[in-house]
């Protein structure tokens, strides 16, 4: 175009910094958040994008105060980008409106810069500091640019390429749509938002959701019979144990399985847990349940069922609908009770507490500062070993038998909310700073619970206990000095977010210690927990197997992308081809000597069951609720 020739070398340098930048964030948001690994869908949008950069010159530089405009929305763009970018670095989804309009897990800028900001992120801002210096301050335009929009050559030209774009876009869709068995805008939406983002792009994305959350009617759940969903029903009855009175689960932050023995010049990180460990049943290869938050933990235990993304599920949910282990305790006259020393309604907690039943929940305002031994309390809320300590007073009053649920927070990232005086010099020489207050938070919290132990001896709380400890997801710290992930092999070049290897042991002073490899994940903790409390068989809805029995079963995570890990194998759910026949792509190993296993048919057409019931399920009681 000769309008583009007329460009003054400035404005020329403005124009390409503008689309190198916007097509390197543009085309990491499709090849690696979205995974739209087709080289012919890149082709396509990059065209399209191309074209439209060149088809908004006259709007782009037509004046300075233009290009001040473009500039700004240039940053809102990069903004809305990182946003994505690290969102995707820890949760391995998608930023979606629910994320922005329902999620409380905000984090402080110290994570940003201590956990989440690389090195490498700077590739994406290269263009900024040479933009700000050429549109602020080298100088004005020697002149305005002449608006060309009224010449008749330069608007045949416009149409030209108004029509190229909308035939390039349309033979795309049409295309693209056809490889998948599923058609129709919000049908792709709900089926794949990979295959969605492949067709649509990535504004219809938000436009997709956006309806689906205004308009959440469901489908008729697909009639699949119990096996085909639940999977196997009856537990092993190796382990009962007859005189369980009361029942203590303890939901530990960030405690990856690596941290139990792991020690630093000599000094044990948890020496209180590495005893118990020697008196327990230990799993080595249990993963988190870790979609959208925290919370995602504690409904897969209590409830045996596989959170999905974009779900906050205590909100938009009625957790009546749902069977739980409070339903089955409270059939049995336990009495339920919560501990948490944040505030109630922090990830919506009260409300859903309240729908499961249980008698009683204890959170930051049944705890006091002013009267606690450490006294040291953070935007999460008292300190473990205050909360621990203050909380004999509520099991004192409680009623046996109880089943008592207690989450911990000292240990959540940024690291830093343990008193100075618990620091351990063994510890100082650790770097980064985030490594040495991780090392010593998980030893504050192993502390706490050495105390905590010591009050429950005293008060008889201790021998008729079962006592259950599981992290909720892993620290994700990724440093040289103390990586809690490279727990697999990945096969190429792939961004899928690795399960996350967590701590879980039981422990009863009746129990025979064993070290037992099982793949599992939180939604098998409350099946296990009835096993060995004698049951034989899982209660109606759960979807958890018992990890007691030695059958090696898949374990799903309802990502954006499903991944399925099997016999150390971790599979992605791809969206369905034409033939009507999901992809199941092997990505990664546990590690490069583990064999290459395949999923049963069997099995894919159970998780696809699973799958799809956990979608629909989740739909059906949130439209119900609001209807």
């Amino acid at each position: 175009m000769k309008y583009f020739s007329d460009l003054s070398k400035k404005e020329k340098s403005i124009f390409f910094l503008l689309l190198l930048g916007f097509l390197l964030k543009y085309n990491y948001f499709y090849w690696y958040i979205f995974q739209t690994i087709s080289i012919y869908t890149l082709l396509i949008k990059n065209i399209v994008v191309i074209l439209i950069f060149l088809l908004s010159l006259n709007l782009l530089l037509k004046s300075k105060k233009k290009l001040y405009q473009v500039f700004f929305f240039y940053l809102i763009f990069t903004t809305f980008f990182f946003a994505n970018y690290w969102y995707n670095r820890y949760f391995g989804n998608y930023l979606s409106i629910a994320d922005m309009t329902m999620g409380q897990g905000i984090r402080p800028f110290k994570v940003l810069f201590r956990q989440l900001i690389g090195w490498i992120d700077l590739l994406f801002i290269f263009e900024l500091p040479v933009l700000v210096y050429l549109i602020f301050f080298n100088g004005d335009f020697s002149k305005e640019t002449k608006s060309i929009s009224n010449n008749r050559n330069y608007r045949k030209k416009v149409l030209i390429i108004l029509l190229l774009i909308i035939v390039l876009l349309g033979a795309h869709i049409y295309h693209i749509s056809n490889l998948y068995a599923v058609n129709g805008f919000l049908k792709l939406y709900e089926h794949s938002t990979p295959a969605f983002v492949s067709v649509y792009g990535i504004i219809p994305l938000y436009i997709a959701e956006f309806i689906s959350m205004q308009t959440k009617e469901p489908e008729n759940i697909k009639q699949a019979s119990e096996e085909e969903i639940v999977g196997e029903e009856e537990l092993s009855q190796e382990y009962e144990i007859e005189n369980i009175k009361n029942i203590i689960v303890i939901q530990l932050e960030s405690f990856d399985e690596k941290i139990i023995d792991f020690q630093h010049n000599g000094q044990p990180v948890t020496p209180f847990l590495n005893k118990i460990k020697q008196h327990s049943l230990y799993f080595d290869n249990i993963y988190a349940q870790h979609v959208n938050g925290s919370f995602d933990a504690e409904f897969s235990f209590l409830t045996s069922l596989y959170p999905i993304n974009k779900n906050y599920v205590f909100k938009t949910n009625d957790m009546t609908e749902f069977n739980s282990l409070v339903k089955v305790l409270k059939k049995r006259d336990y009495q339920i009770l919560a501990f948490h020393g944040n505030d109630g309604d922090f990830f919506y907690r009260n409300k859903g507490y309240s729908e499961m039943g249980f008698d009683h929940f204890y959170s930051r305002e049944d705890f006091s500062i002013e009267n606690a031994e450490i006294g040291k309390e953070s935007y999460l809320g008292i300190n473990d070993y205050d909360f621990f300590d203050q909380s004999f007073q509520y099991l004192e009053q409680s009623e046996e038998p109880f089943f008592a649920f207690y989450i911990t927070v000292t240990s959540h990232t940024p690291f830093d909310f343990y008193p100075e005086e618990y620091g351990q010099e063994e510890f100082s020489d650790l770097n980064p700073t985030i490594v040495k207050d991780y090392l010593n938070s998980v030893y504050f919290t192993d502390q706490s619970l050495k105390n905590f132990f010591a009050g429950l001896k005293e008060r008889g709380l201790y021998e008729d206990t079962l006592f259950v400890f599981y992290a909720d997801h892993s620290s994700d710290i990724k440093k040289e000095s103390y990586n809690s992930g490279n727990n697999f092999y990945m096969k190429g070049n792939t961004n899928t977010k690795e399960p996350e290897n967590i701590t879980m042991m039981l422990f009863h002073p009746e129990l025979e210690a064993e070290t037992i490899h099982k793949t599992g994940t939180h939604a098998d903790i409350a099946t296990t927990i009835l096993d060995i409390m004698g049951d034989r068989e899982k209660p109606e809805g759960f979807l958890g197997v018992s990890l007691l029995k030695e059958t090696e079963n898949p374990v799903l995570f309802l990502h954006e992308i499903p991944q399925i890990l099997y016999h150390n194998n971790l599979f992605l759910r791809m969206p369905k081809g034409p033939e009507k026949e999901s992809e199941f792509r092997r990505v990664a190993l546990k590690n490069e000597n583990t064999e290459e296993v395949s999923l049963p048919e069997t099995e894919k057409e159970r998780m696809l069951n699973v799958i799809n019931y956990m979608q629909e399920i989740m739909k059906k009681n949130i439209s119900e609720e609001e209807n």
